[in-house]
């Protein structure tokens, strides 16, 4: 199966943690299943140092975790911008860590993206299904972003996202529309992913006998990388049963364009044979036709 020759987008998890524990994610039971920990700097100057600025490749530090749970995120955020100059930035944060200080240190950094997950608009539903978290301090965060115009001139692109799940009241939805509207952020309401049957007591109850590829071309086009410096398959593989090699013993274009790889894409796309569980269980799955 014909792929990019290098990622076209590589998302690292500099930490496992995360802080919000949310009812449909599988974070809480998989923290407690794996080992956890925070990426070195080491690793990670080491990892964006081999990616070439001429891939104009889309850094996403984050991978199945609450980024600002990471300590170093903005030191992080500024060797990337130093490294690879004008490469796009993907965040992905639940707001309850990004208040007015770290704002404030995320002003001089360019983001591509920023979204900002917010399950609940009222502290009824947030409450419910991010247990984790206050509601108040998010939405004290929230404000506080909405009105930082130092802050939002360097990203591109902000969106609140939420999920459409029984737990999300149509109220929730409609105030969450309404905060968009009345501050210019964007809004996304997504389907209910069960990441491949990761979610304890929520599925999809997608599960397919054979699949025919992805349909974000997740295999063709992105690399994921966990805290340990593992390649994992997908941001799906929660579980990290698909580990493909490591940035600590190989390089990433070695790992990319390895046999390994190659075996997995051409297994996914086949349409037959001894296909991965995560991706014949995954709603993002092309089914044979």
């Amino acid at each position: 199966m014909e792929h990019n020759p290098f990622p076209a987008a590589v998302e690292i998890q500099t930490t496992s943690a995360c802080n919000a524990k949310c009812l449909i994610c599988p974070h809480p039971q998989v923290a407690r299943e794996l080992p956890s920990g925070a990426m070195g700097m080491e690793l990670f100057c080491k990892i964006i140092d081999q990616i070439d600025p001429a891939w104009r490749c889309r850094i996403i530090p984050y991978l199945n975790n609450e980024p600002f749970c990471d300590r170093l995120i903005v030191e992080r955020l500024r060797y990337i911008t130093a490294r690879l100059g004008a490469a796009e930035i993907e965040l992905s944060t639940n707001v309850s860590l990004l208040d007015q200080p770290k704002q404030q240190e995320l002003v001089g950094i360019r983001l591509k993206e920023l979204r900002l997950s917010v399950f609940g608009f009222t502290e009824r539903t947030h409450s419910r299904i991010m247990p984790g978290l206050r509601w108040q301090t998010v939405e004290k965060n929230l404000d506080a972003m909405a009105g930082n115009l130092p802050f939002r001139r360097l990203v591109e692109r902000i969106a609140v996202v939420m999920v459409n799940h029984p737990l999300v009241m149509p109220e929730d939805i409609g105030l969450a529309r309404e905060y968009c509207l009345a501050h210019a952020l964007q809004f996304n309401l997504w389907g209910f992913l069960d990441r491949a049957k990761n979610v304890a007591g929520y599925s999809n109850g997608v599960c397919r006998p054979f699949i025919s590829g992805c349909e974000q071309n997740r295999p063709l086009e992105r690399m994921h990388i966990t805290f340990a410096g593992d390649v994992i398959l997908c941001c799906q593989d929660w579980r990290r049963r698909n580990i493909i090699g490591n940035l600590r013993q190989r390089s990433l274009l070695d790992i990319w364009n390895s046999d390994a790889y190659n075996q997995y894409r051409n297994d996914i796309y086949a349409g037959c044979g001894q296909q991965p569980i995560i991706c014949t269980n995954c709603k993002l799955a092309k089914p044979v036709t």
